[in-house]
């Protein structure tokens, strides 16, 4: 489950039923480049954007218990700032810098409480002390990783988009990207090689509804582990449905996921991701935004538990 929160200075109609900013926060899928959907509509009328996002994820994750090859259980802030370069009307340069704070964490006792009321599987939280920190891969073949809790630089990303075609009511734009190897390999924040990725998204807007398609195809381009092995492709991908409710406000219903990168025969590395999100998004008289949004964890493996965003953007000329 998120709970995302997060402001814009798009003041067009359609930005307020553009999709939901919502990222995948598994330290294990955060080793590979994991988009997030945006519009092909977005105008690129102004030349610097910059976007700032405060993430706060807890996560609890074993294959197996009580002994586990792979151990996820912390708190998690990440600090995702995005500058983005629009060189013409059709054509736009990004860049992500994202900064990682693992903790032990706070949430436990009111996350376990919120299972116990509502019935529903405590996922082994009861086999670790409360507000306890772990994040290690260690299967006794050569390959593992042992996290601290420190904060850590994350894996930055380059990505480009160039409009290919559209109008006043549809759009598609293509997509290429790439992420650089600069997290920690032997702390479990990266791969230690770099990922490349080419995509495509196509948008549709009349009246107050919106639809987003988005798609990609991604290469990592880490060699094979003993113990650990990678795919040699693997797929991202997105639907999106807004309505504009008000003049204001639009409702977004939004599912993303794909592939796993790896192949193992761990569950908690191998198993596809999918996150299901409502949310709402706004602009006020003075160009400014705002998102609201909750996300389900669908597979409850490779994401994130329950995760807290708030952002600003804001352009200029």
């Amino acid at each position: 489950m998120l709970l995302l929160i997060s402001f814009s200075s798009q003041s067009a109609a359609a930005d307020m039923i553009t999709p939901l900013p919502v990222r995948n926060l598994d330290p294990v899928m955060m080793r590979f480049f994991d988009p997030t959907p945006d519009s092909a509509l977005r105008s690129y009328d102004q030349s610097w954007s910059f976007e700032l996002n405060h993430h706060y994820a807890s996560l609890y994750q074993f294959d197996q218990l009580p002994i586990s090859q792979l151990s996820v259980d912390m708190e998690l802030y990440l600090f995702d700032p995005v500058m983005r370069l629009a060189l013409s009307d059709s054509f736009e340069l990004s860049l992500r810098t994202p900064v990682i704070v693992p903790a032990s964490g706070v949430f436990d006792d009111t996350i376990q409480n919120f299972h116990r009321w509502f019935g529903l599987p405590n996922g082994g939280r009861q086999y670790r002390p409360n507000s306890s920190y772990a994040y290690a891969l260690d299967h006794n073949s050569g390959a593992q990783w042992q996290g601290q809790n420190r904060w850590e630089f994350g894996n930055i990303e380059l990505s480009a988009r160039y409009h290919l075609a559209g109008s006043e009511h549809w759009a598609m734009d293509v997509l290429a990207a790439s992420k650089l190897p600069t997290a920690s390999k032997s702390r479990g924040w990266g791969s230690g090689a770099a990922d490349i990725a080419a995509g495509f998204v196509t948008s549709l807007h009349q009246g107050d509804w919106s639809a987003h398609l988005e798609g990609w195809l991604i290469v990592p381009l880490v060699k094979d582990e003993p113990g650990l092995r990678y795919k040699k492709t693997y797929s991202r991908g997105s639907f999106t449905v807004g309505y504009r409710v008000f003049d204001s406000v639009g409702l977004i219903v939004q599912a993303q996921g794909g592939n796993s990168p790896y192949r193992t025969a761990i569950s908690n590395l191998d198993h596809p991701p999918f996150l299901v999100s409502f949310g709402l998004r706004g602009v006020t008289s003075y160009g400014w935004g705002w998102t609201l949004a909750f996300v389900e964890n669908i597979t409850q493996v490779t994401t994130q538990d329950v995760s807290v965003t708030a952002g600003i953007n804001w352009q200029l000329n």
